[in-house]
């Protein structure tokens, strides 16, 4: 699974495939569809059967609740996602939207692109 792949990311129903083994059903609020509108990747385990990660932010929350709902949560958790702070499904944006969204989440990937290299080089001239 390539979490990078912004086409996939990006992509309610490609998240929405990787909660194989969501605990909650399709009639609580917490259900899989709601986990992957709001933004949310499944990472869970046998260990962790309810862990899951927020495609934009990186946030990583488990300890759902059924009655959970997924916005709220990840707004609560991270309020500085710009994501979550949209409070809509991707269905529903506007092409501004899109687009902004899209030019921050490139943004975040080249400034952790960045990060790495300064870290490699002050290590490199250390």
């Amino acid at each position: 699974m390539d979490k990078t792949n912004l086409a996939n990311i990006l992509d309610e129903q490609w998240r929405r495939s990787t909660f194989k083994t969501w605990p909650f059903e399709s009639h609580k609020k917490c259900n899989a569809n709601k986990m992957a509108e709001a933004g949310f990747i499944f990472i869970g385990s046998s260990v962790e059967p309810d862990s899951t990660i927020c495609f934009f932010c990186s946030k990583s929350l488990d300890g759902w609740e059924a009655n959970d709902d997924p916005w709220s949560e990840h707004l609560k958790h991270s309020p500085q996602c710009e994501y979550a702070q949209m409070q809509k499904s991707p269905q529903d944006w506007t092409l501004g939207e899109f687009l902004s969204i899209v030019e921050r989440y490139e943004s975040r990937l080249i400034d952790k692109e960045i990060d790495k290299w300064e870290n490699r080089l002050q290590k490199f001239f250390n």
